[in-house]
């Protein structure tokens, strides 16, 4: 009898682990899974998130650089995450993930207002896009008046 129930008390404990290590396993599927899916966007993902800024590379006149401009706004003010948030530069865009610039830059409301305010409506403009190498998504937009 004494036999019995320690073998039903080490039947439980077995028991017990199984069920704890299950929703361990549970657990860290779900979270790898998270993770996983917002780090990574497919080539779709990243052409259509680049697609509203690669609609202005090239020359526009400077109506349309402005409009780039409230668009480069308004998704900075939208961004979860500051890495997420696009620099503004006054000069060419380079494809650096972390860029630097002789130039004005702007990753802020009140830079980029700036930047936009010096733009003149009647003036061509040469819009230039830079990428994050490990993503490709856009990081930098470069506008540089057309002389």
């Amino acid at each position: 009898m004494e036999n019995a129930s320690k073998a039903l008390i080490i039947a439980g404990a077995i028991l017990l682990s199984i069920a704890i290590i299950g929703i361990g396993m549970f657990v860290y599927n779900s979270v790898s899974e998270t993770i996983s899916s917002s780090a990574d966007m497919t080539e779709q993902e990243v052409n259509a998130y680049n697609s509203e800024f690669s609609n202005y590379e090239g020359i526009r006149n400077g109506s349309q650089v402005k409009q780039l401009c409230t668009l480069v706004r308004h998704h900075n003010t939208q961004a979860a995450d500051p890495s997420e948030e696009i620099s503004l530069i006054q000069g060419t865009a380079s494809d650096i993930s972390a860029p630097t610039t002789t130039g004005t830059a702007g990753t802020t409301s009140t830079e980029i207002n700036t930047i936009r305010s010096g733009v003149l409506s009647g003036r061509q403009y040469t819009v230039s896009l830079g990428l994050d190498p490990s993503t490709g998504r856009v990081t930098q937009v470069g506008i540089q008046i057309n002389e």
